[in-house]
């Protein structure tokens, strides 16, 4: 194993030489390739994005009024892990965020953003554009969320309340790198509600006195990236699931996009727009948007 460094590091010299350098060098070069091709052999795919976000406002004796002094903060991490060797793949993509915000007027941080998304794929090619899947997907949050009034904070969720766990067989279209659609008519999704605070009550869509219920129904979801340029890109994603069992017109619906322009190499504008519509949870639909300007690292 330690031969691999050193033949990487006399390759970049290597490359770095004068184009008039005689055979030898050449023939050096396909030997450092040849040496280097085992670390690809894997088939081995990781990439994603980093993203710091920081505001700050002040005002003093300011006419048109407003909070003195805000402060807040949002993290956010896309992260894939990718898998092909033959006709199989495996496909992980980790969607983690999580955000606060605080103004003189309630004197804390409250949280504005916070979810953990993680799906994973794995697939097996009978066509060109078309594979076989299975997929799994686990969503929740990490940190309780309140109501907040004048008077008091109501908790109105926390970890794994809820928390869905979604397992689903179907067929998946991948027409390009950009783009993938996979559906499923068979799919079971567990809604969990492990707070004991809303053990006895009728929330998520589970009833009192359970933690956990079941669902059997249709899913589909679809992912989509576009870079627009080497300093704007766009990653978006659909998932719609209809519950057999229980008004299955009444389609649950998540949304999330996020917009980078970069101003640099470190620094970008990012605009996050996120939307749900689950009727177990809230008969509204559900809209949350965020822009903010900070560091955004590619990993």
């Amino acid at each position: 194993m330690q031969k691999y460094p050193i033949t990487l590091l006399l390759s970049v010299i290597a490359i770095y030489q004068s184009p008039a350098q005689d055979q030898t060098v050449k023939e050096f070069q396909k030997v450092a390739l040849k040496e280097l091709k085992p670390l690809e052999k894997d088939g081995w795919h990781k990439a994603g994005t980093f993203i710091i976000n920081v505001n700050q406002g002040a005002l003093r004796n300011w006419a048109g009024g407003g909070e003195q002094n805000t402060l807040g903060f949002t993290t956010l991490l896309n992260y894939n892990v990718n898998h092909k060797k033959g006709k199989i793949t495996w496909n992980n993509y980790f969607d983690i965020a999580i955000g606060f915000q605080n103004a003189s007027s309630f004197g804390q941080f409250r949280k504005v953003d916070d979810r953990i998304d993680i799906t994973s794929k794995y697939g097996y090619q009978f066509s060109k554009q078309w594979f076989t899947a299975l997929l799994a997907n686990f969503n929740t949050q990490a940190l309780a969320g309140y109501q907040y009034t004048d008077s008091i904070n109501t908790k109105i969720s926390n970890l794994l309340s809820p928390g869905k766990m979604l397992l689903s067989a179907g067929i998946d279209y991948r027409p390009d790198k950009s783009f993938t659609l996979f559906v499923s008519p068979v799919t079971t999704r567990f809604i969990v509600k492990n707070d004991n605070d809303f053990y006895t009550i009728d929330k998520f869509g589970v009833t009192a006195n359970r933690k956990v219920n079941t669902e059997l129904g249709a899913f589909a979801t679809a992912k989509f990236t576009k870079k627009f340029s080497q300093w704007a890109y766009y990653t978006g994603r659909l998932d719609l699931f209809s519950n057999y069992e229980r008004n299955p017109e009444n389609v649950d619906l998540f949304v999330t996009n996020l917009l980078t322009m970069k101003f640099n190499k470190w620094l970008a504008t990012n605009i996050s727009v996120d939307m749900i519509y689950d009727d177990d949870i809230v008969k509204k639909t559900q809209l949350k948007e965020i822009l903010g300007i900070g560091l955004t690292l590619k990993l």
